[in-house]
C-alpha cells in the first residue's frame, strides 16, 4: 500500500431501513424489530468497508445541500471519507427505503430519485489523477462515464511514455449490477469488471460461469478480468487469459444483514488486489469477509473480520 487513495465513483444516498420478522402484507400497519438511518450508495459503501480497512479512500459523486443530508456528510467525514471534490446542489437527496426480512434474509429496496443530477465529465476532469491508486465506477451514465474512463487511459499512456512504473498506472474496475446493456460499454477499457448476478440473468446467462463466459463473448475487452458474484453459489473468475476459477460462497450460521453485501466484496476484493493478492486469493478473502458481514449490522465490524482473517 502507499499514500494514493482509491476513488470510488458513484450515488450517495440515504438509506431508511426496517428489519422485519418477516415482509409485511399490502394494507397492513405492522411494528418493525428495529429501524435506522444509514448512508447508502454503492461507491458510498464501497468507501466504508475500504475505510475499515484503513484503505484512504475517496467518495465522488454529486452531493446534495440540504439539511436532510448533512447526516450523511458529516458521516463520510467522521470516518475520513474524503468528498472534496464532490459537486454541491441544492436539490433534495436521493432517497431509498430498505425492508430487511429476517426469515428469509432478503432485502427489498425501494429508490426514490427525482432526476437529481448525475456526475458529469466536467466534474470528473477537474480532479488530479496523481492523487489516485485505483479508480472504480458503480455502473451508470455510459455517455459521460466512457469519458472518465478514457481520460484515465490517456493519463496511463502519458506515465508509461514518461517512463513510469506499473505503481503509477491508475486501475480501472467497473461494476455491473443495474439491469441495463447500455452499461457493457464501461467494460472495454475495465481491468476489473464486476458482473452482478441480476444483469447477467437479464442477459440470458443462467449461472457464473455461463455468465462470465457469456460476458467475455460480448464485449470487446479480450484481456479484462471478470468477477461474477452469485449469491449463495459464490463466485466465478474468468482472468485475462481466459483461465476459470472459482469460490466458493461462505454463510454465517445467522444471517442478519444482507443490505450491501455485494458493496462488500467489491471493496474487499479491490482491497485484496492492492496488497498484491492473485485475483482469486482476493476473491476467496472477499467472500470470507463479505459472508461473515451478514451476521452483523451494517458495516462496523468489516475491518476486525478482516484482521480476524489475517491472523
Amino acid at each position: 500500500k502507499d499514500d494514493k487513495l482509491v476513488l470510488c465513483i458513484g450515488m450517495c444516498v440515504l438509506d431508511i431501513i426496517h428489519t422485519c420478522e418477516q415482509y409485511p402484507e399490502e394494507d397492513t400497519d405492522k411494528r418493525c424489530i428495529r429501524g435506522h438511518w444509514q448512508r447508502g450508495g454503492n461507491a458510498s459503501n464501497n468507501c466504508t468497508v475500504l475505510r475499515h480497512f484503513g484503505q484512504k479512500c475517496e467518495f465522488l459523486g454529486v452531493l446534495s445541500q440540504s439539511k436532510a443530508f448533512q447526516f450523511l456528510i458529516e458521516d463520510c467525514n467522521e470516518r475520513g471519507i474524503k468528498i472534496d471534490n464532490c459537486p454541491r446542489v441544492d436539490q433534495d437527496p436521493p432517497f431509498s427505503s430498505v425492508i430487511l426480512n429476517t426469515k428469509s434474509h432478503t432485502r427489498t429496496i425501494i429508490h426514490s430519485n427525482s432526476n437529481f443530477p448525475i456526475l458529469r465529465y466536467d466534474n470528473f476532469k477537474k480532479i488530479d489523477l496523481n492523487r489516485y491508486r485505483w479508480i472504480h465506477f458503480e455502473g451508470r451514465n455510459p455517455e459521460e462515464t466512457t469519458q472518465m474512463i478514457e481520460m484515465i487511459i490517456d493519463y496511463n499512456k502519458t506515465k508509461l511514455n514518461e517512463g513510469g512504473h506499473d505503481k503509477d498506472i491508475i486501475k480501472i474496475s467497473v461494476e455491473l449490477e443495474k439491469v441495463k446493456e447500455e452499461l457493457l460499454v464501461l467494460t472495454n477499457n475495465a481491468d476489473y469488471i464486476f458482473l452482478g448476478k441480476d444483469i447477467a440473468l437479464h442477459l440470458g446467462w443462467h449461472d457464473k460461469k455461463g455468465a462470465v463466459y457469456g460476458l467475455r463473448e460480448r464485449i470487446s475487452n479480450k484481456s479484462g478480468i471478470i468477477i461474477c458474484t452469485w449469491g449463495s453459489d459464490g463466485s466465478a473468475i474468468l482472468d485475462g487469459s481466459d483461465k476459470y476459477f472459482e469460490a466458493p460462497a461462505c454463510p454465517p450460521d445467522v444471517i442478519l444483514d444482507t443490505l450491501g453485501a455485494g458493496d462488500t466484496f467489491c471493496a474487499t476484493t479491490i482491497y485484496g488486489l492492492m496488497l498484491g493478492r492473485s485475483v482469486q486469493d482476493a476473491v476467496v478473502l472477499a467472500n470470507k469477509v463479505t459472508g461473515r458481514k451478514l451476521a452483523h449490522y451494517g458495516y462496523d465490524e468489516v475491518g476486525n473480520i478482516l484482521r480476524d482473517l489475517m491472523k
